[in-house]
């Protein structure tokens, strides 16, 4: 009897590029720090800003839905995902590197005005959108993006954006429809018409137009606070950023993001992760980064660490309910898999999907040994790829090192960026390089 079935809803429930929208397929983690962000935002005084870093492909995003959907029937919640919007709907993926911090403002009020119409059934007042709409014109000009079209419609260009919004009601408690919706872009949505994030002129906090910007957009916020419902923004995809310049600009050189007049959550630039900087962050609350899972013992990372009970239990929650779920691949070649993932979340779901592709290929009602060792080579010869002498001297010091401990070779944050090095939690974090390199390119 074929197989092919339940292999091909594999494929389906584990895109390495989606994080899990469904709830139920969400494991539990320890060492989240959602409850931490919960309880922050639950605090009744001043305006709570949340910096979350981290890891990227650990999951931050699965739990960044987890705390808006905790939110949803508390605070108005917006969840723009950055790195989605320059991708699919700009068009300019690259382009996000480079953003502005007065970008970010522009495009948090851009998404309230989608949100705020369709979740609330609010609409702002027309000089309040000319406000914003001619505050960008006079920035764009000033910046050098060459773009700044008398004739820009926000709201047109907000039916394009991609959003999650709540729709809380003040004294409604967990009401029926509070729950995040998907706002796609809408049939009558304009193709995205202004350039973003290729700003030429360094703009400071303290120009005018940034602040009238930046007042345009405390304004939309205000008119949706005056009815009672607090806004909570949910900003993710900054985590892409890894050029420790450009973090700087938006977080420390700059305020401008923690002065928008709402609580929010920003999934903040892995750049900013691993360097002493990150300390003088100013109008955030940090919280503790989320990491690789320790899949690796510290003592003898050759030995599996206890990180590798929760990427079994990933596994587990998507596949439950299949016929032979969770038997399609055995524990030993399960736990294998969560070894060389190194503790990275996405990594997993790569190798779980890549499996499934050769399983239903050759039909087979559970992962052979063959299969998931094809896997693990082939991705082991991708993550070899353009590694030279010096990352390798690199990566084998921190192994040698019995402390491991971060290197202060410019090479080892090129190596974080990219995932060839690996942070881990303990008392302090620790390195190591990915599982993958251990099979044959290094020498520990």
């Amino acid at each position: 009897m074929s197989n092919r079935s339940t292999w091909q809803k594999v494929i389906e429930r584990f895109d390495p590029e989606a994080p899990a929208q469904n709830p139920a397929w969400r494991a539990s983690r320890s060492r989240s720090p959602a409850k931490a962000i919960g309880d922050w935002l639950d605090i009744p005084v001043g305006i709570p800003r949340v910096l979350l870093t981290g890891t990227v492909g650990t999951g931050k995003t699965t739990e960044l839905y987890r705390i808006a959907e905790s939110r949803a029937a508390k605070e108005f919640v917006v969840f723009v995902d950055l790195e989605r919007h320059f991708t699919d709907v700009v068009g300019d993926a690259p382009a996000l590197q480079q953003i502005a911090s007065w970008e970010v403002c522009f495009l948090m009020g851009v998404a309230l005005l989608r949100a705020a119409k369709e979740r609330l059934g609010f609409e702002f007042p027309k000089q309040h959108q000319k406000d914003l709409e001619q505050a960008w014109s006079k920035l764009a000009t000033k910046s050098g993006t060459g773009d700044s079209d008398p004739k820009l419609d926000v709201m047109s260009l907000a039916k394009s954006m991609v959003v999650m919004a709540s729709s809380a009601v003040p004294g409604a408690g967990a009401a029926v429809d509070a729950g995040l919706t998907l706002l796609k872009a809408t049939t009558e949505a304009v193709k995205w018409s202004v350039r973003i994030g290729r700003t030429r002129n360094v703009l400071d906090d303290q120009e005018a137009d940034v602040q009238t910007l930046l007042a345009s957009v405390n304004t939309l916020i205000g008119l949706i606070q005056q009815r009672g419902t607090r806004v909570l923004f949910v900003i993710d995809g900054l985590d892409r950023i890894r050029e420790l310049s450009r973090a700087r600009e938006l977080f420390l050189d700059s305020q401008l993001i923690s002065q928008m007049a709402c609580p929010m959550v920003v999934c903040g630039p892995f750049a900013l992760r691993h360097h002493p900087s990150t300390a003088a962050i100013r109008g955030f609350h940090d919280v503790a980064p989320l990491v690789n899972e320790p899949v690796l013992n510290k003592g003898q990372p050759s030995q599996p660490g206890p990180g590798v009970a929760f990427l079994r239990e990933l596994f587990e929650k998507r596949v439950s309910d299949l016929p032979n779920g969770t038997s399609l691949i055995s524990d030993v070649r399960l736990q294998q898999l969560a070894y060389y993932s190194g503790g990275r979340a996405r990594e997993l779901v790569t190798f779980v999907r890549r499996l499934a592709e050769l399983c239903w290929l050759a039909d087979v009602p559970q992962a052979t040994d063959d299969l998931v060792a094809r896997v693990l080579d082939e991705r082991r010869r991708h993550r070899e790829t353009g590694l030279h002498k010096g990352h390798i001297g690199v990566l084998e010091s921190v192994a040698k090192d019995p402390d491991h401990r971060l290197p202060a070779d410019p090479l080892a944050q090129e190596l974080l960026n990219y995932g060839t090095l690996l942070p881990y939690p303990n008392e302090s974090e620790w390195y190591y390089p990915h599982p993958l390199l251990l099979m044959h390119l290094l020498k520990v």
